[in-house]
């Protein structure tokens, strides 16, 4: 089987490859004739490396002391977000390409404003800027940014606008202070109505990169139950382990080629017989021999595992201080702890004690010592032993990223908020240390949410009650259910216990949408529902649950954070108040297998996530977005995404026609 870190490889490449903030300016790269004496000439270099500015032939100036249009930065963000929507995702479940799904506008003219043509150059990037802000802050946000029903792109970008547009890349809470916030995090300096300048802009996207590659806005959040514990970034994944220049003897070049082969990956069963030959005469590079080794595909995993720890005896053998070659060699003994211990978890605690017998014959408090340890941590983490973990952690977790990030996730996770808030508060670090600052205030951020759960979940519940107990109210939404999509307005009336929804549906089978009409009976917990190949009426019992969102969906709000651990985020803009539900799998994995469900028995969920937009003056629901998913023992992959738009001024009656009900009746 093709082991994990060679499946992350590829991953990892292409983050690389689309990530900003990766290129670095290269010596004598002038791609402007303006700009050798500018201060911000190294950030304009990275920014045209990363592919936020335009140049060449045909843009031979950039401008730097001009001040940049509306249309120009809202471009820059645009290019910001596609390098890093990974960072955004937990936020705006959002996938590639997903504005697409508006169109161009000819039925239901998307963007608000008369004066961005679908026909020029600046459309698109605001378009999709929109729809970003959309689905972060609620409907009309960009609005919030350029009031009216004219843009007026080509007007000078101030300091205040530009903020708060960069706030989509922050946790920051309230729009009102998004201003502030862009200027502690150094992206801007200057005051609120001053136009921002090309080369300001270019410095703030070159911090803002730097900044998006280091971390997670939320840095606590593990909504998948895959993030933690965390163990650093591998850079290079396919080192020789030694320098072979010149000319090569036989073995190193069959070395070399063997390296080559793997990271290509081309290597044959010949790639692995070449690299055991090399073994057997005892070729110098034993470390790399033996740690190439433990990727043969055609090998037990204890056999890999066992080559693994070969690799670490012979570094150590080296008797050589090399702190990176150390941490790979360690990860990869963790990769392989992750393979089996998905099998059989006992192989977490036995491998931890194989990797820890390493730990006497290195110098405490070095980054040595911090290559090992932090994988010795993590496999306790994964060997239930969380306090021993904790106390290791906090040995290094001042000069240590991924330490200090597990030390105060767990520390939450074990209910020891307090702890968490002290750990970071102590926190000092240099602030040449750009990563430590960034990560020490992220940190606090999250932890302050996290001292907020108890009131956000009051509000929302608030705003959830609001609904259940309006007497009727309108709804226009369009869900994607497992391939089929569905375009539809739901009135209900509650005072009647009836609703009645039409619209559209596509089947994945068909080329052309059917009629989707259903009426409900809540009295007598009926559902009547048009079928479009018969041209009639259809009647089923209501209250089955089939999916596990519909379970999840009955559960009140304090049952889904005392039941289901659910963690909520709350932020303003606006008129809104933007509140973000995320539900771990393995909570919702437990619970739901003793559920009776029409689908069957839930074997995993990858992803559950709700985002509520509440009016912050009305406190009503304004609306809500969703995205789950299931995976069943019956191995059927459910798919669930959406949106609701809610009205509750629409005074809707609903009676269910008696030609329906006949046309039913036995």
């Amino acid at each position: 089987m093709q082991k994990l870190i060679r499946t992350f490889s590829g991953f990892v490449l292409a983050a690389a490859l689309m990530t900003p903030g990766f290129a670095s300016a290269a010596g004598g790269f002038m791609p402007y004739g303006d700009i050798s004496n500018h201060w911000a000439k190294a950030s304009i270099i990275r920014g045209v490396q990363a592919g936020l500015f335009a140049a060449g032939s045909k843009a031979p100036l950039f401008y730097p002391n001009r001040a940049m249009t509306r249309a120009e930065f809202v471009a820059l963000i645009d290019r910001l977000y596609n390098g890093s929507q990974y960072q955004l995702y937990p936020l705006t479940f959002l996938s590639e390409h997903a504005e697409w799904s508006r169109g161009e506008g000819f039925d239901e003219p998307y963007l608000p404003y008369k004066d961005v043509d679908r026909l020029t150059w600046m459309y698109n990037p605001i378009l999709r800027v929109s729809y970003l802000m959309d689905r972060l802050y609620g409907p009309d946000a960009i609005s919030q940014v350029f009031p009216g029903d004219h843009m007026y792109p080509n007007q000078p970008i101030t300091q205040e606008e530009a903020a708060k547009l960069m706030q989509i890349f922050t946790m920051n809470g309230d729009s009102q202070t998004a201003f502030d916030e862009a200027k502690s995090w150094g992206w801007i300096d200057g005051e609120r109505k001053d136009a921002l300048k090309r080369g300001e802009a270019a410095a703030a996207a070159d911090h803002l990169m730097t900044y998006l590659v280091q971390d997670s806005i939320l840095p606590l959040l593990d909504y998948d139950g895959s993030k933690f514990p965390m163990v650093p970034e591998i850079r290079e994944l396919y080192p020789l382990f030694a320098t072979y220049e010149g000319q090569k003897t036989s073995d190193e070049q069959a070395y070399v080629d063997a390296v080559e082969a793997i990271r290509n990956h081309e290597d044959t069963e010949d790639t692995f017989a070449d690299l055991r030959q090399l073994e057997k005469r005892s070729f110098s590079n034993q470390v790399g021999v033996h740690f190439y080794l433990s990727w043969d595909p055609s090998t037990p995993l204890t056999d890999n595992l066992d080559e693994a720890f070969r690799a670490i005896d012979a570094y150590f053998q080296d008797k050589v201080i090399l702190p990176e070659t150390l941490q790979l060699l360690s990860a990869n003994v963790y990769d392989l702890a992750l393979q089996m211990g998905a099998v059989d978890p006992r192989a977490y605690g036995d491998v931890r004690k194989r990797l820890g017998s390493y730990e006497s014959k290195l110098k405490q408090d070095t980054k040595e010592w911090e290559s090992l340890a932090i994988y010795l941590g993590a496999l306790e983490i994964k060997a239930g032993q969380t306090d021993e973990a904790l106390s290791r952690y906090g040995l290094f977790a001042s000069k240590h990223p991924e330490a200090l990030l597990n030390s105060a996730y767990y520390l939450v996770q074990e209910g020891r908020l307090e702890e968490a808030k002290t750990l970071v508060s102590q926190q000092k670090p240099k602030t040449s240390d750009h990563r430590m600052v960034q990560l020490v205030k992220l940190l606090d951020q999250d932890l302050k949410s996290l001292e907020e759960q108890a009131s956000i979940a009051t509000d929302l519940s608030f705003a959830l009650r609001r609904l259940d107990t309006a007497d009727s109210y309108r709804v226009k939404g369009e869900a994607f259910l497992s391939g089929y999509s569905f375009k539809y307005t739901q009135d209900v009336d509650a005072l009647h216990k009836t609703s009645h929804t039409s619209g559209l549906y596509q089947s994945p089978q068909k080329l052309v949408s059917d009629k989707l009409e259903t009426y409900t009976d809540g009295n007598q917990m009926i559902q009547y529902t048009y079928d479009t190949d018969k041209q009639s009426w259809s009647q089923q019992k209501t209250g089955k649950v089939d999916f596990l969102h519909e379970w999840v969906d009955s559960l009140s709000i304090k049952e889904r954070q005392n039941l289901l651990h659910a963690r909520y985020f709350k932020q303003s803009f606006g008129p809104y108040d933007i509140i973000t539900e995320w539900i771990p799998g393995t909570s919702l994995e437990e619970k739901g297998k003793a559920q009776s469900l029409g689908r069957g028995k839930i074997k995993n969920v990858p992803l559950y996530m709700n985002k509520y937009y509440i009016d912050r003056q009305s406190h009503q629901l304004v609306q809500h977005v969703w995205r789950y998913e299931e995976v069943y023992e019956s191995k059927e992959y459910v798919a669930y995404s959406g949106t609701d738009t809610y009205d509750l001024s629409a005074n809707v009656k609903v009676f269910i026609p008696g030609e329906v009900r006949k046309e039913v009746t036995p």
